[in-house]
């Protein structure tokens, strides 16, 4: 048996993600409870926790999103001060379908900065597909939510033909499958497993900042002038302040080009951008550079039933695994009800959950 990994050594935006003390102590238990089960397999076994630690997880892990999310927000809006000279509206925009989900729509909404750092993402989407109401055979229906993000709208001119910078965060459900992933190394089992590997592509980042330029060719300068410049030395960058704080540099992690690669290399979905991880602020995040065209042709795939079919097949590749790896699913679930759902005991056929006053 090997030893216990630690959550702290996985090479992972959850770690950054997750850098509360309660969270890495708890995602640790989790990885040392991992290897006590798996070395006494063929019978139900018995996890036991305090209901109010976990309670305490919950918590962490709630205020631990919102830091995360301020963080890409503050990229965001540090980005926008740049290239748009301090001149911006935000818009939240949330992509729905009505009942029947065959009948997609978008709704945009003008938000202030301190509604955008006082909720979740999530929340925020809820709150305004919650304003809405759809009839539907004699009888008032809610709206269901299929993906929501911020935008960031220039008010006058802006630098290298950005024509708008937005911020995505992916949803809370997708981190805890995340930490399930990292606890049984799902990215280089899929690598390794033939029947897996076309799920590959499912496997995604956290937090993520898309720079909307008009033409392919200005993606490229941004994303050039950005790497090499770090927004350390570029002269209008006296004009903008992070909060009387010193503005910490982008570094570029690292770059993958779908815009000018050869044919072969290009997405088959047609989806086109330069895709760069970055670290600012200790942490880190996706940064894409998309040409307009496509960013509208994403929006509207996004709102597609194809959009719906890929959660679909990423979500079955999880049960794929979970039959795989049976511990794999009791993990998933366990993460569930900690982060999800209400904390209470659940059986499972490889072990149990009992809760302690």
């Amino acid at each position: 048996m090997t030893a216990a990994r630690s959550f702290s050594s996985f090479e992972s935006p959850l770690v950054m993600v997750l850098s509360e003390p309660r969270l890495h102590q708890f995602i640790d238990d989790l990885a040392r409870r991992k290897e006590e089960l798996e070395s006494r397999p063929g019978k139900q076994q018995t996890l036991t926790f305090s209901r109010s630690y976990l309670e305490q997880v919950r918590q962490a892990f709630r205020t631990q999103i919102l830091k995360g999310e301020n963080n890409l927000h503050q990229l965001a809006h540090l980005l926008s001060s740049c290239f748009f000279y301090n001149e911006f509206e935000l818009h939240s925009n949330v992509i729905g379908v009505l009942p029947g989900g065959e009948r997609p729509f978008m709704i945009r909404e003008r938000i202030l900065r301190q509604d955008l750092l006082s909720l979740t993402d999530l929340d925020l989407g809820n709150q305004m597909i919650g304003n809405f109401r759809y009839q539907h055979q004699g009888e008032w229906k809610s709206l269901v939510l299929s993906a929501n993000f911020v935008e960031y709208i220039p008010s006058g001119k802006t630098l290298f033909n950005i024509n708008r910078i937005t911020s995505r965060v992916k949803a809370e459900e997708e981190i805890w499958n995340k930490v399930t992933d990292e606890l049984f190394h799902i990215d280089q089992l899929i690598r390794r497993d033939k029947q897996l590997r076309q799920y590959s592509k499912y496997v995604k980042d956290v937090f993520g900042v898309k720079v909307v330029c008009e033409s392919d060719r200005d993606c490229k300068v941004v994303q050039e002038v950005l790497e090499q410049d770090g927004l350390t030395q570029i002269s209008w960058l006296s004009r903008v302040r992070h909060q009387g704080r010193k503005v910490s540099p982008v570094k570029f992690i690292e770059t993958k080009d779908y815009l000018f690669c050869p044919p072969e290399a290009m997405k088959k979905t047609g989806w086109k951008a330069i895709k760069s991880v970055v670290k600012w602020n200790d942490h880190l995040f996706e940064i894409q550079f998309q040409p307009l065209s496509n960013y509208y042709l994403e929006l509207d795939h996004m709102a597609e039933p194809s959009h719906r079919s890929f959660k679909l097949n990423r979500d079955q590749m999880r049960e794929e695994l979970s039959r795989h790896l049976p511990f794999y699913g009791f993990f998933r679930d366990l993460l569930r009800m900690v982060f999800m759902e209400k904390v209470m005991e659940f059986d499972h056929p490889v072990a149990r959950v009992i809760l302690t006053d």
